[in-house]
């Protein structure tokens, strides 16, 4: 089964399905914060990241719902969206340097998701060009930290910027 795109399916349209729905109520509650985010330095960085959280499941679902793609042709997909959130990683460094006076746990907070989502990718999309050691089963775990990261920025761009 790890090895079998088409068993996936279900998974995947479901999967596609929320992730879809939650990129576009966070380029909504995005829009409606947009003069709050702008006026922080790293808020316009999380907001794009949130955005990136949301965009990786949809599209690493629709690209496995795609009818005859081989095990190299989906891994080599998804690789190069693994290379997208490895793009977060730079992103996040970059926050790192201004965050500098903060507590290493709180930049280590922000900085760790993108690292483990990006991680999980990339030997999710070995994996399954390989067809070996899990298969697509590290493309659902990266597939669930970034939602779960894509959720948690997503209450800090909602709620805790109005505090």
């Amino acid at each position: 089964m790890a090895y079998h795109p088409e068993q996936w399916h279900d998974f995947a349209t479901s999967f596609a399905g929320a992730a879809g729905a939650l990129l576009g109520l966070a380029f909504v509650a995005i829009s409606f914060n947009l003069d709050l985010i702008l006026r922080n330095k790293l808020l316009p960085g999380r907001a794009v990241e949130t955005l990136a959280f949301f965009a990786y499941p949809l599209a690493g679902s629709l690209l496995l719902q795609l009818p005859g793609l081989s095990d190299t042709a989906l891994g080599i997909s998804q690789a190069i969206l693994a290379a997208g959130l490895a793009g977060l990683v730079v992103l996040g460094t970059r926050r790192w340097q201004h965050e500098r006076p903060k507590p290493l746990s709180l930049r280590l907070g922000h900085l760790g998701p993108s690292v483990v989502t990006a991680v999980l990718a990339l030997v999710g999309a070995v994996a399954t060009i390989t067809v070996s050691f899990g298969g697509l089963y590290w493309l659902a775990g990266a597939m669930a930290a970034a939602t779960t990261a894509g959720i948690v920025n997503s209450w800090v761009l909602l709620v805790e910027i109005k505090r």
